[in-house]
């Protein structure tokens, strides 16, 4: 190298210099473009996958906004029919409305489980979801336009009625086909009261049919009212309307001391409102098929030589009498301690 002129010196530096060039472009540059190409690959890439997401993301938020809109659909379309058909409390508000409609002299009331067809679904299946009904028959009567009469203790014939039973029946017997008794009653008031039914829920309340017929000069007014429900697997709604035929509205723990099944021949349970009133329906020539065969005409004579009178032919006099006389001293009793302290209250200090 020191046997080099200058200017080979200088000739070999420059082929140095060009050397370390060219190898820094192969080495460095070269290999700085091939990542920039990779690096550029991967950021289209991304920006893709980023893209992808955003819209994925957006078709989730679109997605759960349009299951939210299902989902009360569904629940709008689920609270059309009544949540659970309860017989006591259908029949408490159909019996309701009837009365609020001045139609309450109830012959009978019946329900029925409709069945119903099941929902398939396009395979042929079966769904265990389903639609419920329950039919209600109805039959009242309407007045005949002479006979007085009578609903619940309307008028009061019992031993606590304020007027005697003699001035009741004077009164009442003046009054037959006249005033309030010449006007046969109860068509029009049943008509409204099944149009109020019908209305109150077209959705799952149907009047199913009307029949009116003659009853010895009255009418015989009889009609059958569907109630529709559903029997959901998984229910979304929950029914907290509270509507009339949904939840039972009437007393509880009601006490039934003084209730009886069945009128005997005069009611001798001293609890009830009733107590002492006769049975006007009894057929004494009827057979009874728990008596012995000569037992019936044994009754039917002792009943003739009382007069027809129950209270006779049962001794029912006395215990009606003690009674009274009982009551007479409870309430004497209880009047006389208001007025002792009525006195003690007005008395000067």
């Amino acid at each position: 190298m020191n046997n080099l002129t200058a200017r080979e010196k200088g000739f070999m530096y420059v082929i140095t210099l060009l050397i370390i060039v060219v190898l820094g472009y192969f080495f460095g540059i070269r290999t700085l473009n091939n990542k920039y190409d990779e690096y550029k690959v991967q950021l289209q890439e991304l920006t893709d996958r980023k893209a992808y997401l955003d819209q994925l993301k957006l078709n989730n938020a679109n997605m759960s906004t349009e299951i939210k809109e299902l989902g009360e659909k569904c629940e709008k379309i689920e609270l059309t029919f009544i949540d659970e058909l309860e017989t006591d409390c259908i029949e408490q508000y159909v019996l309701s409305v009837f009365e609020e409609e001045n139609c309450p002299f109830l012959v009978s009331i019946n329900s029925e489980d409709v069945g119903m067809s099941p929902v398939q679904y396009p395979d042929g299946s079966a769904s265990p979801d389903g639609v419920v009904c329950m039919r209600i028959s109805v039959q009242y009567s309407s007045t005949d336009g002479y006979t007085v009469t009578q609903y619940n203790r309307t008028p009061d014939f019992t031993s606590g009625s304020e007027v005697s039973l003699e001035d009741q029946l004077n009164d009442l017997s003046a009054k037959m086909g006249k005033e309030e008794y010449a006007e046969r009653r109860g068509y029009n008031e049943f008509i409204s009261a099944l149009k109020k039914i019908n209305a109150e829920d077209p959705n799952c309340i149907k009047v199913d049919s009307i029949t009116v017929a003659d009853d010895n000069g009255a009418m015989k007014l009889t009609a059958t009212i569907s109630f529709y429900g559903t029997n959901l697997q998984n229910r979304l709604s929950t029914d907290n309307s509270k509507k009339a035929y949904t939840y039972w509205r009437g007393e509880e723990n009601v006490p039934t001391d003084g209730g009886f099944i069945g009128f005997p021949y005069i009611c001798d349970n001293e609890k009830s409102l009733w107590f002492g009133i006769q049975n006007a329906n009894i057929d004494q020539t009827a057979t009874k098929p728990f008596a012995a065969y000569w037992a019936e005409s044994l009754f039917k004579k002792q009943y003739d030589d009382n007069g027809r009178d129950y209270y006779k032919l049962l001794g029912f006099e006395d215990r009606v009498k003690a009674k009274n006389e009982a009551d007479k001293a409870t309430t004497d009793a209880n009047n006389g301690q208001n007025s002792n302290a009525d006195n003690a209250e007005n008395a000067p200090a």
